[in-house]
């Protein structure tokens, strides 16, 4: 598990200065908005630099759902992708609101918590 919480951190730090994990050759689309850095990105960017999130699975949940209630809306919003990509839950969860005042992003993590702990239980019974 220590593996996949420093690939995440790895990849959010990465992100948080304007790093990306390639050159976009395909055709970008979706709106646009700025990483931490100050880059400016489209959605599709921030859904290919979710990918390596998504391809670490199930054990990666844990380790994204701080970043459910991230500051910066581009970082949340990689998070909350990947969450929805990985658990196959997707809670409604406004990405851009500055607040959280209806307490979506509580809801979207015990949603995805509970689909963990479901996950991890019916794992051990396997063994």
């Amino acid at each position: 598990m220590s593996t996949v919480k420093n690939e995440v951190a790895s990849i959010f730090e990465r992100l948080k200065v304007g790093e990306l994990s390639r050159t976009e050759t395909s055709p970008q689309s979706g709106w646009e908005i700025s990483l931490p850095s100050g880059r400016i990105v489209v959605r599709s960017t921030l859904q290919a630099e979710a990918q390596p999130l998504i391809v670490l699975g199930a054990e990666a949940v844990p380790e994204l759902l701080p970043w459910v209630v991230n500051e910066h809306p581009a970082l949340r919003y990689v998070a909350i992708y990947a969450l929805e990509q990985i658990t196959g839950k997707n809670p409604h969860i406004p990405y851009f609101a500055d607040t959280d005042e209806e307490g979506y992003r509580t809801k979207a993590i015990a949603i995805w918590r509970s689909w963990y702990a479901t996950r991890t239980e019916a794992s051990q019974h396997i063994k």
